[in-house]
């Protein structure tokens, strides 16, 4: 009967080292919630036009450096003092970006010019350029709007942390480029699509 009660007493240790395990696994990181925070920022800018798309082009460009640098930090399992610090410094620029974005005169009704091309070392691949060109072309000529511009670059911002993940080890597997060239296929369409809809910037 005491072996039968030990045999319990670990399995329930066992369970609730597991469910701790688990938890912990589930609850984002400080970096991670202060990422969604800046998302949501983002948003609340976007949604009551105190955020232009090219604007938001460029905050979304500058969250993506940050997806990527992250993706490559904790690649190989482990993210280290320096490495964290850097994320922070980039984290407190972005902060400091979306405020600045959000209480300048432009406008979501501010005429668009061309955004400068991004500069994230993630941009290695010759599609992902000319999807990034198409984006500004569609946000100079106002066929994309500020909520379609941010989602546009999010979805680049996920091309360019799994290929920075996917480039961690010095070298990009058959599988990896397969998945890329899928995420660019779907990133070419949407932007298609978003140029072609019957939405437009104000």
């Amino acid at each position: 009967m005491k072996q039968f009660s030990n045999v319990l007493t670990g399995a329930a240790l066992a369970l609730a080292c597991a469910a701790s395990f688990a938890q912990q696994a589930a609850a984002p990181s400080v970096a991670d919630q202060r990422e969604a925070h800046q998302e949501q920022r983002i948003q609340q800018g976007i949604a009551n036009g105190s955020v232009s798309a090219r604007e938001a082009y460029r905050l979304e460009r500058q969250q993506g450096r940050i997806d990527a640098t992250e993706a490559a930090a904790k690649a190989d399992g482990t993210v280290s003092g320096a490495e964290r610090e850097r994320l922070n410094r980039m984290q407190n620029n972005a902060n400091a970006a979306i405020a600045q974005q959000k209480h300048d005169v432009n406008t979501a009704s501010t005429r668009m010019a061309p955004a400068a091309p991004p500069t994230s070392g993630a941009l290695v691949d010759r599609r992902e350029s000319a999807q990034d060109a198409r984006i500004r072309q569609g946000i100079a000529s106002g066929q994309i709007d500020a909520r379609e511009a941010e989602r546009l670059e999010r979805e680049q911002s996920r091309i360019s942390a799994a290929e920075a993940r996917a480039n961690a080890d010095g070298h990009v597997s058959g599988a990896e480029r397969t998945r890329l060239e899928r995420m660019q296929q779907r990133a070419s369409a949407d932007i298609h699509h978003q140029k072609h809809d019957r939405q437009h910037a104000q």
